[in-house]
C-alpha cells in the first residue's frame, strides 16, 4: 500500500453496527477501561475510585452529596465506596465546623502525596490510548464529549 495516500474507510450502510455512535462509545469506553485497569493495578484503584480521589484533592472539605452530584452518582452506590477509600486510608471524613450532620471529605497524607503519581499514571495511559489522535483531535474530542452530558454552553 501506497503510504503517501490518504487511508480510506469502506463506505458503509448508516445501519451499519460500527455506524452507531453508541456502539463505538462502548468500544472506546472498554479500550480505555482496560487500560486503566492495567495502569493503576499497583495503586489499586478504579476510574469510579480515582475520579472521586481527584475530585477531592481538588476540592478538599467537598461534602459527599457534591461530590456524588459532579460525578453523576447515587449517594446509595458512593458510600461504600467512600467506606473502602476510608478503610485503604486514603480519605478522611471530618464534622463541618457549623452542622454536624455534614461530613467534609479530605485526602489523607499519604493519598495527597501518592496523588501526583497517580495523576503521571493517569496521563500515561491517555497518552496511550489516544495515542492515534493528534493534539487538536484530542481537544475536539475533549469538547465533543462534554457536549453530550453537561450543561455547558455550546460554542
Amino acid at each position: 500500500m501506497d503510504e503517501t495516500q490518504p487511508r480510506t474507510v469502506p463506505e458503509m450502510s448508516d445501519n451499519a453496527l460500527d455506524a452507531q455512535i453508541g456502539y463505538n462509545l462502548k468500544r472506546a469506553s472498554a479500550f480505555a477501561l482496560n487500560d486503566f485497569a492495567v495502569e493503576l493495578a499497583d495503586a489499586g484503584l478504579r476510574p469510579v475510585t480515582y475520579g472521586m480521589l481527584a475530585l477531592i484533592d481538588e476540592r478538599p472539605g467537598i461534602r459527599a452529596a457534591e461530590l456524588c452530584r459532579l460525578l453523576g452518582m447515587k449517594s446509595a452506590n458512593m458510600a461504600p465506596l467512600l467506606a473502602e477509600l476510608e478503610e485503604r486510608g486514603l480519605v478522611e471524613r471530618d464534622d463541618h465546623a457549623e452542622d454536624r450532620r455534614v461530613r467534609m471529605l479530605t485526602l489523607t497524607t499519604a493519598a495527597r502525596q501518592a496523588m501526583q503519581g497517580w495523576r503521571r499514571q493517569v496521563r500515561r495511559h491517555e497518552d496511550r490510548f489516544l495515542q492515534r489522535l493528534t493534539k487538536k483531535e484530542r481537544a475536539t474530542l475533549l469538547r465533543l464529549l462534554r457536549l453530550i452530558w453537561t450543561d455547558e454552553d455550546r460554542d
